[in-house]
């Protein structure tokens, strides 16, 4: 009982931490310029395409990312620890640093003359993809780390194939992880910045997401639209949070 209450002292100091930085930027801002939002076509144009550019990424992170994520939840090998270590390093460098690295990637003969990725949505999307779906497939581990492999083993000795015993045990267990780790990934695509600037090129009504809209309105000296902008999407990210949690959370035993 001791520990509880010292450790709930630490998580207190850092949710006042965190909520006083985002309390003084909604005192900041007045609800006027949250409303002029609505009627900014820039503002529109940049919410649009980052919702089409982060759900496309989202997809791809679940089509690559459930699959790599059953791997390595069921090998012990050599090679899924090397993968799984790959696997972090977008997590672990700066966005920007990604973005420098895929635009001399895409900016290679073999690529280019294949298919141009730069300053286009394709680009935009594959930088959101590359940065985010390390989510899904660590999410994906862990949900699949769960659920015991006998589970499949038992269903097919009563006579259902590979993929059924997958399905029907395995995946429908594993679920709620999956599912939670992909709305992360889309969140993590919606507001991700520095690689979607230097592959997309941060074009107003273009290539521009809602962080670009933000980094561009505060360049041009729009303070105010540039913080109602992060106000709204401080209030998404956190009631996306809060409703992931609520729908997945498990009762204690």
């Amino acid at each position: 009982m001791k520990l509880t209450k010292i450790s709930f002292v630490f998580a207190l100091i850092l949710s006042l931490f965190v909520l006083s930085i985002i309390l003084y930027g909604f005192l900041r801002v007045s609800f006027k310029d949250v409303v002029n939002l609505f009627f900014d076509k820039e503002f529109i144009s940049s919410v649009l395409f980052g919702l089409k550019t982060s759900i496309a990424a989202t997809f791809l992170s679940a089509f690559f990312g459930i699959p790599s994520g059953f791997f390595l939840a069921r090998s012990d090998s050599f090679s899924s620890k090397i993968i799984d270590s790959f696997f972090d390093v977008p997590l672990i460098i700066p966005p920007l640093v990604v973005g420098a690295l895929l635009l001399t990637f895409f900016n290679a003969p073999f690529v280019k003359g294949f298919y141009s990725f730069i300053f286009t949505v394709s680009g935009a999307v594959a930088a959101q993809f590359f940065i985010a779906f390390p989510f899904s497939v660590k999410s994906a581990k862990s949900a699949f780390e769960l659920v015991p492999p006998t589970y499949e083993r038992t269903a097919m000795t009563l006579g259902a194939s590979n993929f059924s015993s997958f399905y029907d045990t395995t995946f429908k267990l594993a679920f709620n992880g999956i599912l939670s780790g992909l709305v992360l990934t889309w969140l993590r695509s919606l507001g991700e910045f520095g690689a979607t600037l230097m592959v997309g090129g941060g074009i107003a009504y273009k290539t521009a997401n809602i962080p670009i809209d933000i980094y561009l309105k505060m360049t041009e000296g729009d303070f105010n639209k540039g913080l109602a902008a992060s106000i709204f999407i401080v209030v998404l990210s956190f009631v996306m949070v809060i409703l992931v949690k609520s729908i997945f959370k498990k009762p204690r035993s």
